[in-house]
């Protein structure tokens, strides 16, 4: 709340304000009636005199403008709340946003997206009415409480208590429900950040549901548990109706007691009429402020439900977060160095055990390996999304944790086997690393990754839209959208993740042209399927589980390193007793290993 403090402070005053009158409202009230039968002409006998209907007059203006002074200040009471629940909103929304993008995978499992989601879209709001609620509705309630019992108890003691001993009903029965309703609250909070999770799943995966022909399954499932829901918020607005009925009953009990309690004192002359309308009054206005408090009841306990799911997202580990006084990134050359990196992600086996590699500028690596042999940790240690549990890494001498993360990143060029495209424009797709790039700049970048001329050929142009996750495209031209963004980020190091394994022959030529051409001085890592990709390598490293077991050539590899050996021997089918050179050099023309039609597997 701290930037809108002023407000909400101004705000909270002035609600303070709104109820003071409205108490003062009766007791104005009971003051000009008492007057006007003071001064009737029946009880003076004759006239009016001129001095008694001047404080008439006045008592009538002073009523007149209390009135009008609540009246304009709850209508500006009602819009500074508003303004206030949207700044504490859009506050929360922000930092749960923010925390979104650097919230650590494992508790991004365990929410899931759907979940994470759900606590922006759902979460955000109830806290926000509640928070207002308390602060503008449930204070000055109490206040106004405060003075009317206050001046009831002035009044008559014992009509004071006649209302007054009418509002343990409605507590009593909310408090019985209470703990029933914050269980089922909890309950149907974890549903719907369950579900939604399941939700984007079936969404995300919607061509493999069409392939098994389960869309009806999945719509089956998704309404039963919605139902569900329904069920089990119906049975809680039942019992919040319960309590409403109470408050009702309440203030319909207090007011006969009134009206017969009050009509005996004045029949016997012991109590005037304007204090009989002032108790009257103060009855319907302490029944509202306690129906209020039993309004808000629901939304303080459905925002402390939901305020565990936020602070479950604003409290969760961030991935590896800057150290303190972490410094801006200089330029890369591109020098990369392990040293001695151990890392686990579960803590028990280790991804990474003990890896030492050192890369020079410029040079490009090949990573090859058994599926789970930590290829993939590699990378992610590189871009900051982990740190080493041991071990140093180190680009240009710098460990990258003394490093702000977004400054190492930038730096850090990403061409993945599954291209991430978002549902806008092609120029804007290639633009994201850069969102200021001209046209020019961004034209040129397509060019070098062979992707202009098909860009020219969409209906218009590098303004068309791809749609969602870049559909309107086919695997080689996203993959050449996503080189065409690395050119233009312009990196040190260039993260290659099987960047062409998925692609039929002829994309995946005109993909690996422009890969080469974006390799071009600059720090290359890459993780790849395909052997020739691995041949154009400088050097070939291989680690098996999480150690580096090969480090040189091809050629060198194949004769020293078991591991490279099996599993190019697996790739061109031979069996363990056959040696891949009695086919041919893997590789060479006519040979089984010709490139484009080995696979390493990575």
């Amino acid at each position: 709340m701290r930037p809108d403090a002023r407000r909400t402070c101004l705000t909270f005053v002035a609600a303070l304000a709104v109820s003071v009158a409205s108490a003062c409202e009766p007791l104005i009230l009971k003051t000009l009636v008492d007057r006007f039968a003071a001064v009737s002409p029946a009880a003076l006998g004759g006239s009016v005199p001129r001095g008694a209907a001047a404080g008439i007059a006045a008592g009538i203006a002073v009523f007149a403008l209390v009135l009008a002074f609540r009246i304009i200040a709850a209508a500006w009471v009602t819009t500074s709340t508003w303004r206030v629940r949207f700044n504490f909103e859009y506050q929360l929304r922000s930092q749960v946003a923010a925390k979104m993008s650097v919230i650590s995978s494992r508790t991004q499992a365990e929410i899931g997206t759907g979940g994470l989601r759900y606590a922006i879209d759902a979460s955000a709001p109830q806290s926000a009415t509640a928070f207002t609620d308390v602060a503008f509705r449930l204070a000055p309630a109490i206040l106004y409480i405060g003075i009317a019992a206050a001046s009831m108890v002035r009044l008559n003691v014992v009509l004071a208590l006649l209302v007054l001993g009418c509002f343990p009903l409605p507590a009593a029965v909310a408090a019985i429900k209470a703990s029933r309703q914050t269980a089922r609250d909890a309950m149907q909070h974890r549903f719907w950040t369950r579900l939604w999770a399941w939700y984007a799943e079936v969404l995300h995966g919607m061509g493999t549901v069409r392939a098994f022909a389960n869309e009806l399954a999945e719509e089956r499932k998704f309404t039963r548990r919605i139902r569900w829901a329904f069920a089990s918020i119906h049975r809680g607005i039942a019992v919040d109706a319960s309590v409403t009925a109470a408050a009702g009953l309440a203030e319909l009990a207090a007011r006969v007691a009134v009206l017969w309690y009050g009509g005996f004192l004045i029949l016997h002359g012991r109590m005037t009429v304007g204090t009989l309308l002032a108790f009257l009054g103060f009855v319907g206005g302490v029944f509202v402020p306690l129906q209020q408090l039993v309004d808000v009841y629901p939304n303080v306990r459905k925002a402390l439900v939901a305020l565990r799911a936020v602070f479950a997202v604003l409290d969760a580990d961030e991935e590896a977060p800057d150290r303190p006084g972490a410094r801006p990134a200089p330029r890369f050359a591109g020098h990369v160095r392990f040293d001695g990196v151990r890392f686990s992600y579960q803590g028990d086996r280790h991804a990474l055990d003990e890896l030492t590699l050192d890369i020079a500028p410029g040079e490009t690596v090949a990573i090859v390996g058994p599926s789970g042999s930590g290829k993939s940790t590699i990378f992610r240690l590189l871009q900051r999304m982990h740190h080493p549990t041991s071990g140093r890494v180190m680009i240009d001498g710098h460990d990258v944790r003394d490093l702000a993360v977004r400054s190492v990143r930038r730096q850090l060029g990403v061409v993945p086997q599954d291209v991430v495209l978002f549902n806008d424009t092609v120029a804007a797709n290639i633009a994201y690393g850069r969102p200021r790039a001209t046209r020019a700049e961004i034209e040129a970048a397509a060019r070098a990754a062979n992707a202009h001329d098909f860009i020219m050929a969409l209906r218009d142009g590098y303004d068309t839209n791809i749609g969602e996750g870049g559909r309107s495209l086919s695997g080689g031209q996203r993959q050449r959208v996503a080189i065409a963004r690395a050119f233009l980020v312009d990196p040190a190091i260039l993260l290659l993740d099987e960047a062409t394994a998925a692609l039929d022959t002829e994309s995946e030529r005109a993909v690996q042209e422009a890969l080469r051409t974006l390799r071009r001085g600059r720090t290359t890592f890459i993780i790849a399927h395909r052997l020739n990709t691995v041949r154009d390598a400088d050097r070939i490293v291989v680690i098996r589980e999480g150690r580096v077991v090969g480090d040189g050539t091809h050629e060198t590899l194949l004769a020293t390193c078991p591991t490279y050996e099996t599993l190019v021997r697996h790739q061109l089918g031979t069996g363990p007793s056959d040696s891949p050179g009695a086919a041919g050099t893997p590789g060479a023309p006519g040979a089984p290993g010709a490139p484009g039609d080995i696979a390493l597997v990575a």
